[in-house]
């Protein structure tokens, strides 16, 4: 049986932090596997100091005009939605023979859980990171995006009983670019099993399962304009992100007109520099 990682799960995080050269933002500029080498998705990853979330949207996207909402989405379109992928939560650096090997442990993903780790072996060259499998066979090149650093952040939105809310939702920031992540309240059928994708483990629209928002924006002088989401009618949205810092790990962020208690999970500086309206 296969069901997403409890809220709880967020809060174990890695002692040591990744070193500084990975944190900001990457786009991915090729994947290359033994059957098909990519060019057209869009790849972004956002890394702090021990969190990490991603967002991959295919190329081809039908058009969404006119939808607001999943249940508006044509057979089609939903479709298009199942081939998204994403994901958030921890990440661990550790040396081998072989260089640096990044594992990213995915706490919420977009897609059914994987069958096996999400690890690379990487080389930092002048221009771009090269990640290569370690599980699998694959080559990945990565270049950062401008203006991602300095300043970093994490939230965890909190429920008023002072536990993590269901479905997990997570808030990162780098520099001038932000993440968005709300997991899904749906589970997985009990007889999904862990490695098949979306559209094996849930054939046709079910809004439960894609109502999983990743989006992606970066600041703008209004707010944070989202520019990549798995729920396309996001796009182009600007946010407003206010943000009142108590004493020890609590905030108080309205984040798309909600306000709501946030646990500060990471916290560098500068602070309060990113158009977080107090």
């Amino acid at each position: 049986m296969m069901r997403d990682s409890m809220a709880a799960a967020l809060l174990l995080v890695p002692t040591a932090p990744v070193p500084v050269r990975y944190r900001g933002v990457w786009r991915r500029t090729l994947l290359q596997t033994p059957e098909r080498s990519d060019i057209e998705t869009t790849v972004l990853w956002l890394q702090t100091a021990r969190w990490h979330a991603d967002i991959r949207i295919p190329a081809q996207r039908p058009d969404f005009s006119g939808v607001t909402s999943l249940a508006a989405c044509t057979p089609v379109q939903g479709a298009w939605l199942m081939r998204q992928q994403g994901f958030a939560g921890t990440t661990e650096v550790t040396d081998s023979a072989q260089g640096d090997v990044c594992a990213w442990h995915r706490l919420v993903d977009f897609q059914p859980p994987a069958a096996g780790p999400d690890a690379g072996f990487m080389q930092f060259e002048p221009a771009r990171l090269i990640e290569t499998g370690v599980h699998g066979i694959y080559l990945e090149h990565w270049i950062a995006e401008p203006c991602s650093l300095p300043g970093q952040a994490v939230f965890q939105r909190m429920a008023p009983s002072g536990d993590a809310t269901q479905p997990v939702q997570l808030l990162l920031v780098s520099g001038d670019h932000v993440m968005h992540v709300r997991s899904r309240a749906a589970a997985w059928p009990q007889d999904a099993m862990a490695g098949m994708d979306f559209a094996a483990v849930a054939p046709g629209l079910q809004a439960g399962l894609l109502d999983f928002e990743i989006s992606f924006g970066h600041r703008t002088a209004d707010g944070w304009r989202i520019t990549h989401s798995t729920l396309p009618w996001r796009e182009g949205i600007t946010v407003a992100l206010r943000m009142d810092l108590h004493a020890g790990d609590m905030a108080t962020l309205d984040w798309d007109g909600s306000p709501a208690s946030w646990r500060v999970l990471e916290l560098s500086a500068p602070q309060v520099t990113w158009h977080l309206q107090s």
